[in-house]
């Protein structure tokens, strides 16, 4: 199964408008002839490299602003197939293709190693089988929310689905995690052969500001050697977050998940809280907010025995997130059997 990163952003901040301005008066200035400027509120896009794999934004901010570098890196290669990601082999090639066609047009200042890497999203498409088993992994996954400071974006959008994906994004530790139905996001942008991706779960990290960034590569001295180092650590990066906000263990209906527990908990105390955390999480859609109420439910009860009690779900292999009525199955495995 390949893990790998499919994008990563670079910038450079300008402290003053007069410096941003003096940018943007030169980009407008090479784009005569040659390629378009679109503006949108305080974002101008030029189309410098269209197709080639690196977006340019020009960002307005209060006091100053910022040259963003969007490059991704499998379409760098010519490669137009939205499904594949990058080999490791060519990263290398990537980087340094990104790197001469940023210093041909802008000069050795917007070189990959000169600017701020800001931005590296990690990724794995993982087969589950058929579309309907995408979506049946993502309703369990978005009833997961384990982990507090992840913050599932978007729910205000009237247009907001969760059977397709959704992300969780934690503000505070300038990461995102998402989960979707590859399929339908290549049906949604009008890409051919979209059917390729049936029963692709697509799994994307985000590291979303330079400090993050930089802890997550320590002892790297450039930017090149940071992009490498992510590529190399791509499977932890994302199994770590996904253990924070998904436990494992099989699903299953609520009938059958109290079977279990009847059957594999020999604890009558355990078990009873178990069962009260089965019925909590489907009441609530969230085991961070199913575990406030069983908190309150059992006053004397201790973060530690929660925690037993987690470790217990995943002992006998069973996902305290239950499997709705409406599911045409009664049992779907760990989703940690496909990574």
């Amino acid at each position: 199964m390949n893990y790998s990163i499919h994008t990563v952003g670079l910038r450079k901040e300008f402290k003053t408008h007069i410096e941003f301005d003096k940018m943007l008066k030169r980009l407008y200035s090479m784009s005569k002839g040659r390629f378009p400027i679109f503006q949108s509120n305080n974002e101008w896009y030029a189309e410098m490299f269209k197709g080639r794999g690196i977006r340019i934004i020009m960002r307005r901010t209060k006091i100053g602003g910022y040259f963003i570098v969007i490059i991704s890196l499998n379409d760098l290669l010519g490669n137009d197939d939205k499904l594949s990601l990058i080999d490791p082999m060519y990263l290398q090639k990537s980087i340094s293709t990104a790197d001469e066609m940023l210093t041909a047009e802008l000069g050795d200042e917007y070189s990959i190693n000169h600017l701020e890497l800001s931005r590296v999203d990690y990724c794995i498409n993982v087969d589950v089988g058929s579309s309907e088993n995408v979506s049946a992994y993502i309703m369990q996954l978005y009833q997961s929310n384990m982990k507090k400071g992840y913050k599932i974006i978007g729910l205000e959008n009237p247009d907001f689905d969760s059977r397709k994906g959704f992300t969780a994004r934690n503000h505070t530790a300038g990461t995102e995690i998402s989960f979707y139905d590859k399929q339908k996001q290549l049906e949604q942008r009008k890409y051919e052969c979209s059917e390729q991706a049936a029963g692709i779960l697509r799994i994307e990290l985000r590291l979303s500001r330079r400090k993050t960034v930089l802890e997550h590569t320590p002892g790297c001295s450039d930017n090149k050697e940071r992009i490498e180092y992510c590529m190399c650590r791509s499977r932890e990066e994302i199994l770590t977050i996904v253990r924070q906000l998904v436990p494992d263990g099989d699903y299953y209906t609520m009938k059958k998940a109290q079977k279990i527990i009847t059957k594999s908990v020999a604890d009558k105390k355990l078990r009873e809280r178990m069962t009260e955390m089965l019925r909590l999480t489907k009441k609530c859609c969230s085991i961070r907010l199913a575990k406030k109420e069983l908190f309150i439910a059992y006053p004397k009860m201790k973060h530690e025995y929660f925690n037993m009690m987690m470790g217990e779900f995943e002992k006998i292999n069973l996902n305290p997130v239950v499997l709705s009525k409406s599911m045409n199955s009664s049992t779907i495995v760990s989703l940690y059997n496909y990574l």
